[in-house]
């Protein structure tokens, strides 16, 4: 199968999974109501255009996609490598950057989108985490009362122990254990963003 055909056929997966991102990019960035970051996410979320990498990890090529309102990504597969100006999507060295980075620091079973909603019986919120391989990413809490993103760097000073940093420089670390079965979790023993259960979603 060539790159392209790869990228046609993958394509849906690709932009499901940059929607978690950039629905956190909008809300901290434009900071709207729920319904406004809806809509925004909706009106965003469609390409404009596309970058096939040469770079590729596990079989898996680097696809930059440009989106409306000035926007881009780069992903690997449905794991989101980068988000940001419409020239991120075609930042080549960004992709070969990812390609070949050791992970030094990360665990790798860390790296993705998690969220809490599989595990959420009977709560009024939930909570999404997005951990990236350059060290960086977001949380996300969303009630009723609206929903609220920090960004973070991220790093794992020691097996099992998961130590983030927020922007604006608070600190903590949470104990966790990553299963995959009967799907992908990771459960914390000291809650992130008030939740103690994720499931991996991208």
């Amino acid at each position: 199968m060539s790159r392209a055909e790869w990228v046609v056929r993958h394509l849906p997966e690709m932009t499901a999974g940059l929607r978690p991102a950039l629905r956190a990019h909008l809300i901290h960035t434009l900071r709207p109501d729920d319904l406004a970051a809806a809509a925004a996410v909706d009106d965003s979320a469609h390409p404009t255009g596309l970058h096939v990498h040469d770079a590729s990890r596990d079989g898996v090529p680097y696809v930059g996609i440009e989106l409306a309102g000035g926007l881009g990504a780069l992903m690997h597969g449905s794991r989101v490598v980068a988000l940001g100006a419409t020239a991120v999507a075609s930042r080549r060295r960004l992709a070969e950057e990812d390609a070949a980075g050791t992970r030094t620091g990360l665990d790798e079973a860390l790296i993705g989108h998690w969220s809490s909603a599989p595990y959420d019986y009977g709560v009024m919120e939930t909570s999404e985490c997005e951990l990236r391989a350059d060290g960086t990413g977001w949380s996300l809490l969303a009630h009723l009362g609206g929903e609220w993103v920090t960004r973070l760097t991220w790093r794992c000073p020691s097996p099992g122990l998961l130590e983030l940093r927020t922007e604006d420089g608070q600190e903590s670390r949470h104990r966790y254990l990553v299963t995959t079965a009967p799907v992908t979790s990771v459960t914390f023993e000291e809650p992130v963003e008030f939740c103690h259960q994720y499931a991996k979603s991208g």
